[in-house]
């Protein structure tokens, strides 16, 4: 899936504050841990708690800087706070806590350095239970934890989901909170659409006297987007403004990513063409929020006149404002103007993705032109794009549909040659395939690959081989499928017993289907009109037609059956191959 706009611009935004606000103690590492890459585009969580990691790791190397000695000073050695670094450096996790234990027990009060080392440990492996055992130690041992270490242990708990733990520890705080201990806690909230608790956090930051920052009401504009609509995100960036914070592109970029999630496209265009009279110049991701909202509206001439114009404005389309386009042409059919537009990406600097190239691919199968598909596979390879899973699924579906599973069948086992392994839906349009046309042993093997490669097989896959086989006859092959199925813990549908129940009929084992009727309801699942309709054509093929008559009569008079769904002259079970 499309990573969207304003997320991917969510990143720079968190390069943008670091190269603002970096100190210079050791700026290159961190840096080098944050530095955007041209092929990351994590989603919005990951890239604000990136911007929560880089503050904490700002703030820890002063922290190390500050109990640097100067020069020509000494610490007396410590050989016991020594052999915990050590500890802690090696990953001895529970080593390291046992020793600051004995160490406590024995007088002795344990270093915050690797202490706080020892919390980011466990935190990481999810142990926020022992990180708490170590603050707890710290608090009562007279060690004295600074904001530093609260961070640490507030950011593991809120990557673990414990946002009421976390603000304990706030609560309990022994020092000033920070702008990075108010900013992981509300990030935390906000996640879990807590916004009022954020609010009041925020309140509370302000009565401490700390300022909030450019992230932390970005973070709320966000969440109020979400939870309130833009009408309150709108009060809180009036608020930021009074308080001398300055938006940038990221948060007005959430505003008009809120405001047409709304519906609202008029006033994000309006809010779109005054950013500049805000102090602040839209960029790429501002024009490709308002494309996909227009796009995804039916504008397409309102789509392309403001591609046209911010082109002319000296801003640079991206890949995915094409990619935006791209698909809305192919899903109107319009597979000409698509390749166009894909032909004309090189043109600004662009080169196309597995995202620019399967909604042709897809246009194409859907109007069944194969070759057209084929071609732009071979195109999308030779230009050095890759196919992903989800351009050979599309392939998959396309060639079963049209008949050719031989060659689906072909593509499927030559997949992870290409680097590409199949899921579940590549086995299964093929598993479909095959049993549509006859060929239930070749799928059977690939139901056994799947679960050789430990692929776990669903009702889809099921439903489809036990329609198969029933088709052919082979109805004891599908009751024992239908029996592995269980096996598993698989619960079989309707559709899965109304194909045995069929296949049955077809064999004038109509006693055999009424029994297997009885194990559907034991089994406490609802047969379904085609159920009966079955049932009522079976009696009628085996000549019992007062008893079908009367079976028809019963469900009808209870509104089971339609009275014209059965004709008992020509045979409803034609459609199912029973006449």
């Amino acid at each position: 899936m499309e990573t969207n706009s304003y997320e991917v611009d969510m990143r720079n935004h968190i390069i943008k504050v670091i190269h603002d606000n970096l100190n210079q103690t050791h700026p290159k590492n961190c840096l080098k841990r944050f530095s955007l890459t041209k092929r990351e585009k994590g989603d919005l969580d990951r890239m604000q708690k990136d911007m929560i990691g880089f503050d904490r790791a700002r703030s820890l190397s002063l922290h190390v800087a500050s109990r640097t000695p100067t020069r020509g000073r000494r610490r007396p050695p410590d050989p016991s706070n020594e052999h915990l670094l050590r500890l802690v450096h090696r990953g001895e996790l529970d080593e390291s806590l046992r020793f600051v234990e004995s160490m406590v027990v024995q007088g002795e009060v344990p270093n915050i350095i690797p202490c706080t080392s020892l919390i980011r440990g466990f935190c990481r492996h999810g142990r926020t239970g022992n990180a708490a055992r170590v603050l707890s130690i710290l608090e009562s041992s007279g060690a004295a934890p600074d904001v530093i270490t609260y961070n640490v242990m507030i950011a593991g708990l809120c990557k673990s989901g414990e946002p009421d733990a976390a603000l304990d520890v706030l609560r309990r705080m022994s020092v000033a909170p920070d702008v990075v201990t108010y900013n992981t806690v509300l990030q935390c909230l906000c996640d879990r659409a807590r916004l009022k608790q954020g609010l009041e956090l925020l309140d509370e930051m302000l009565q401490t006297g700390c300022a909030p920052d450019l992230f932390t009401y970005t973070i709320l504009i966000e969440a109020a987007c979400k939870e309130s609509g833009v009408q309150q995100a709108m009060k809180l960036l009036d608020e930021m403004r009074t308080k001398g914070c300055t938006p940038d592109v990221v948060t007005y970029n959430v505003l008009i990513n809120g405001m047409c999630k709304e519906g609202r496209l008029k006033e994000a265009i309006e809010f779109l063409d005054h950013m500049p009279s805000y102090g602040c110049n839209p960029n790429v991701i501002s024009h490709n929020i308002i494309l996909r909202s227009m796009c995804s509206t039916g504008r397409w001439v309102d789509a392309e006149k403001l591609f046209a114009e911010m082109i002319q404005k000296g801003c640079s389309p991206s890949v995915v404002s094409f990619n935006i386009l791209i698909n809305f042409l192919c899903r109107r059919g319009q597979m000409g103007r698509a390749i166009t537009l894909l032909d004309k990406m090189h043109e600004h600097g662009c080169t196309p993705n597995s995202l620019s190239y399967n909604p042709v691919i897809h246009g194409f199968c859907k109007e069944k032109k194969m070759d057209r598909a084929v071609e732009c596979l071979d195109k999308m390879v030779s230009r050095g794009c890759y196919p992903d899973i989800v351009t050979y699924n599309t392939l998959l579906t396309a060639l079963c549909k049209d008949g050719k599973v031989d060659v689906a069948v072909e593509m499927l086992q030559q997949l992870e040659d290409k680097g590409c392994s199949p899921v579940l839906i590549s086995y299964n349009t093929v598993i479909d395939g095959l049993s549509k046309v006859g060929n239930t042993e070749k799928a059977v093997e690939f139901l056994k690959e799947m679960l050789h490669k430990g692929l776990r097989p669903d009702v889809i896959t099921f439903a489809s081989l036990v329609a198969g086989l029933t088709r052919e006859g082979k109805v004891t092959e599908a009751i024992s499928i239908f029996e592995e199925l269980q096996k598993i813990g698989i619960v079989p549908n309707a559709i899965i017993y109304n194909s045995i129940i069929l296949g049955l009929c077809k064999l004038q084992q109509t006693v055999r289907a009424i029994d297997f009727f009885a194990t559907m309801i034991s089994d406490g699942r609802m047969p379904t009109e085609s159920t009966y309709t079955i049932l009522i054509e079976g009696l009628t093929n085996e000549g019992l037609t007062e008893e079908a008559t009367q079976l028809h009569f019963e469900l009808c008079s209870r509104g089971v059956v339609k009275k014209k769904v059965v004709n008992h002259s020509s045979g409803f079970l034609a459609p199912f191959g029973m006449t």
